[in-house]
């Protein structure tokens, strides 16, 4: 689960995979407990120490990248400064915490939007342990359930999660676009302040 930031399989696999091949249990509450203890206290954190180093690309190379490619998709710095205020107004924890509980949202976009929003690195690591342990208890308990169809669980999931992250990156860029406009004017107000 350390390693799930880096390999190209999607981030449901892993707990999944854990719950399959390192539960043995025969009966439910215990195995729950050792998922539970394993696989989303042990497992997450292994997973949130890990997630700083994407925290860390989106928090130092974000603004570069962005400044860099922006122009030409009309976006500057100010706008997504703007965009940020508008979308942290201290609940960025909350957000954090729920879209790391949801099993089919990728977790290195979690982590990389983190660092490009700036959010505090003790609040992100925080919030991102305590969502991922219903995320990583659930899908390691189906992990374990589904041992002999582990692997077409595996890929429907797969698939599932590609289409919400397609899903949902639409519906950002198209707000983001739809009040770009907006996010322009409260951009030009931060930099005259």
């Amino acid at each position: 689960m350390f390693l799930e930031e880096f390999i190209p399989i999607p981030s449901a696999v892993a707990p999944m995979a854990a719950g399959f091949i390192l539960i043995p249990a025969n009966e439910p509450l215990q195995a729950f407990l050792m998922v539970f203890l394993f696989i989303a206290v042990v497992g997450s954190a292994a997973s949130v120490l890990s997630s700083y180093v994407l925290y860390g690309l989106g928090f130092y190379g974000g603004k570069p990248v962005l400044e860099r490619i922006g122009k030409y998709f009309s976006i500057t710095w100010p706008q997504i400064k703007a965009f940020e205020t508008h979308f942290t107004s201290d609940r960025e924890h909350l957000y954090l915490m729920i879209f790391r509980a949801i099993p089919l949202i990728p977790l290195s976009v979690i982590s990389a939007s983190a660092g490009f929003f700036r959010i505090d690195w003790k609040t992100y690591g925080i919030w991102s342990f305590i969502g991922m342990i219903p995320r990583n208890l659930s899908l390691g308990m189906i992990g374990w359930y589904l041992r002999d169809d582990f692997a077409s669980a595996a890929i429907i999931l797969g698939k599932i999660s590609t289409v919400a992250f397609v899903l949902m990156a639409t519906a950002a860029s198209v707000y983001f676009f739809y009040n770009r406009h907006k996010f322009a004017e409260k951009g030009k107000g931060m930099l005259m302040a």
